[in-house]
């Protein structure tokens, strides 16, 4: 159970890793425009 919820914490971290990199992606992109 204990390693489960280490698991979910990385999952979260992943997830707010990946929406990071899309709002740079997206500052990017409105800087080429």
């Amino acid at each position: 159970m204990e390693q489960r919820k280490c698991e979910n914490a990385d999952d979260t971290k992943q997830i707010a890793d990946d929406t990071k990199q899309i709002a740079d992606d997206t500052k990017q992109i409105e800087d080429d425009t």
